[in-house]
Order: C-alpha cells, then sequence, then structure tokens
C-alpha cells in the first residue's frame, strides 16, 4: 500500500505530475471557495480566556453531530469537510454519543489543563526530615502507597485503552481521558516517591488486589470499564484519599493526598456525569450494567487484602499497642462505611438507585469488619 492509502499507480502519478505542476505556479485554489459558513469566537470570559465551551458554534457545535457517527471513520476534527474519497478507516468503535460523552465533559477538560501540579516541586518533600515517624508507622504508610501506586497504574490504562477506539469527534473525551492519563501516572509517581523517600520503600504487592484491578481492564465495553473504574473504583479510591489525609503521619502527606484528590473527583464526576448520560439517553442498558456492576463490586473488595486493612489499622490508631489497635479498627470500619454510602449516593445521582438494594457490598463489608474485630478480640 502506498503512503496514500491506494495501491492505484495512476492516482500516485497523477498526483506526482500535480506536484511538479504546483511547483511551477500554477495552482488551483479552488479549496479557496469552499462553501462554509464561517464564524468567529470570543471568549465569553476574558479571565478564563478562550475555552472550548466557546467553539461550540455551527459545525463545530457539540448539538451539530447526530447521535451515531457514521460519516467519519478517520481522523477528521469535528466541523473539518470530510475528504471526498480515500479517507483511512481507523475502525472506530465508539461511534455513538452514548458510548463515551458525559455531560459537563467541556468543563472537565478545562479544569484537568489549569490544575496540573509537579509530584518533583509541589510536595514539599525536605519537609519530611523535621518529623520523627515511628517506624511502624512509616512501615505502615509505605504499605498503603505500594496498594495506591498499584491502583494508579490501571487507572493509567484504562483510558489508554479505549482512547483510540473513540471517534474523533468526540474530540472533547479524548482529550479529557488523555489528561487523566497523565494525572493518573503523576500519582502513581507521587506514592512510589514517598515510599521510598524515608528509606523503607515499596512494600508487599497482593495478588488479590492486582486480580481485582484486572477486571477493570476486562471490562467489555468503555461504558462498563468506565463505571467500574470512575463511579466505583476511584469512588472508593477518593473516600481513601480523605481518609488517608485525616490519618497521615505528617503535613507532607496531607499536602500530597489534597494534590491528588483534586484530580481524583474531576475523574469521578466524570465517571458519574458519563453514566448519567447513558442512563438518561439509552436506558436499555442499565440492565447490563447494573449485572456488571453486581460483579465489578464483589472484585472491587480484593482491595483490601490482609496486608492492606492491618496498614490501615496501624496508621488510623497511630501505632501498634492493644489501644492503638481497637481504635485503628474502629477507625477502618467507619472509613468502609463512608466509602460504600458515598458509592451508593453517586449511583443514585447517576440515576442508579437500585444498587443500594442489590449490592453485595454491605455484606461483604458486615463479614469483613466482624473478621477484623475477631481478630483483634
Amino acid at each position: 500500500m502506498s503512503y496514500y492509502g491506494t495501491n492505484d499507480y495512476s492516482y500516485n502519478s497523477d498526483f506526482a505530475l500535480r506536484v511538479r505542476d504546483m511547483k511551477k505556479g500554477n495552482l488551483d485554489l479552488g479549496w479557496l471557495d469552499q462553501a462554509r459558513e464561517r464564524f468567529e469566537v470570543r471568549p465569553r470570559d476574558p479571565r478564563r480566556g478562550l475555552e472550548v465551551s466557546d467553539c461550540e458554534v455551527g459545525p463545530y457545535a457539540i448539538d451539530a453531530m447526530p447521535e451515531v457517527i457514521r460519516d467519519n471513520r478517520g481522523i477528521t476534527p469535528r466541523g473539518a469537510i470530510l475528504p471526498v474519497s480515500y479517507q483511512p478507516d481507523l475502525g472506530p468503535t465508539l461511534n455513538r454519543k452514548t458510548d463515551v460523552w458525559a455531560y459537563r465533559v467541556q468543563r472537565y477538560w478545562e479544569e484537568a489543563v489549569s490544575r496540573q501540579w509537579n509530584v518533583s516541586t509541589d510536595v514539599p518533600w525536605q519537609d519530611l526530615a523535621k518529623y520523627d515517624i515511628p517506624l511502624e508507622l512509616e512501615i505502615a504508610f509505605c504499605q498503603l502507597c505500594t496498594l495506591l501506586s498499584e491502583v494508579e497504574m490501571i487507572a493509567t490504562d484504562l483510558p489508554a485503552k479505549w482512547s483510540h477506539h473513540m471517534n474523533s469527534y468526540f474530540q472533547e473525551v479524548k482529550g479529557f481521558i488523555s489528561s487523566q492519563c497523565l494525572d493518573e501516572a503523576r500519582h502513581s509517581e507521587v506514592f512510589r516517591k514517598r515510599a521510598l523517600a524515608n528509606g523503607v520503600g515499596l512494600l508487599k504487592a497482593s495478588v488479590r488486589s492486582e486480580h481485582a484491578l484486572k477486571g477493570i481492564l476486562e471490562a467489555d465495553s468503555y461504558s462498563e470499564g468506565s463505571v467500574f473504574l470512575h463511579v466505583l473504583g476511584e469512588g472508593f479510591i477518593l473516600t481513601l484519599f480523605r481518609s488517608s489525609e485525616f490519618i497521615s503521619p505528617t503535613p507532607v502527606e496531607q499536602r500530597m493526598f489534597q494534590l491528588v484528590m483534586q484530580d481524583e473527583a474531576r475523574h469521578v464526576s466524570y465517571g458519574l456525569q458519563h453514566l448519567k448520560y447513558l442512563m438518561d439517553n439509552a436506558p436499555e442498558h442499565r440492565a447490563q450494567i447494573n449485572l456488571f456492576l453486581d460483579e465489578a463490586e464483589k472484585l472491587l473488595t480484593g482491595l483490601f487484602n490482609s496486608e492492606q486493612l492491618e496498614a490501615m489499622i496501624v496508621l488510623g490508631g497511630k501505632g501498634t499497642k492493644p489501644e492503638n489497635i481497637r481504635r485503628g479498627v474502629e477507625a477502618v470500619g467507619a472509613f468502609q462505611g463512608k466509602q460504600i454510602l458515598e458509592y451508593f449516593q453517586r449511583c443514585e445521582r447517576a440515576g442508579l438507585p437500585e444498587r443500594r438494594d442489590r449490592s453485595p457490598l454491605l455484606e461483604l463489608q458486615h463479614q469483613m469488619i466482624a473478621a477484623l474485630q475477631a481478630a483483634q478480640a
């Protein structure tokens, strides 16, 4: 196949002759007369600059897209004039708006690009030397960082897996999930650096946790992967970040969690708004999403392996003495209850209130807390 996407020798030969003719100054200039309505765009709010939402005009507007994209199989951006022939077929499989779209996705993109931060300079690493962290707390925190490094790697891979399957007309979504890949790579970096910063390093990885995370990548559709990653998985992790800020050994870790939380909250919001858009515009998917979540919720409990739970108990109770352990068990129980409650609230806002009644999470939580309490009795 030739560079121009055809085996037709005469086509390429004619094009070579045409290029030779243009070099002599013989231009056709017919493209200057292409019929196209012209628009000028200006920032609605000069303080924010020219945002993507300001460019929602005419053929460039989201509302101008059909619900199913049939005519663009290549990388033509929305609003451009499609090539008449020989457009390469890149095989996009996500061509329905309901496949990927989310309410307010333009706003999430603007926030993503304006709130980037630098792990090397925005976390006050030099301040760690000011604090004398007990070794048992340092080890427990590094065990937590090990799990979070694993989690963030999967959260990087899922958007990367699906991006090239999306029709190029959905450029706001493709841009946003690309920003998520950068966010998650940065999160993995910050937890890895924190584990190394005081000399303990990354600790025990978990087969149980990795099987749970593998389920995110194995989702059969983008929407299933998104609801598992963004609404369920990252929703749980967002609550974990909030709790971890509270039990952090020093202000350095508190700052670290504040930074990652702002990114994670954006990812969770996108996933919630995608699920809501799907439920509003394609309710026929409700049964399949519910069946998928029945299994995904069971898988997610794999994130809480014994080492991870014990590390959280030690951090929550601020030590390993019996009284510390009792306080830690109470803290972990409250934290897990909050994770589940906030997940149900997100599902309800997205249009799946039935998750509260059919979810296996409550029973699994009761079993886990009972086992923890029995082990410490």
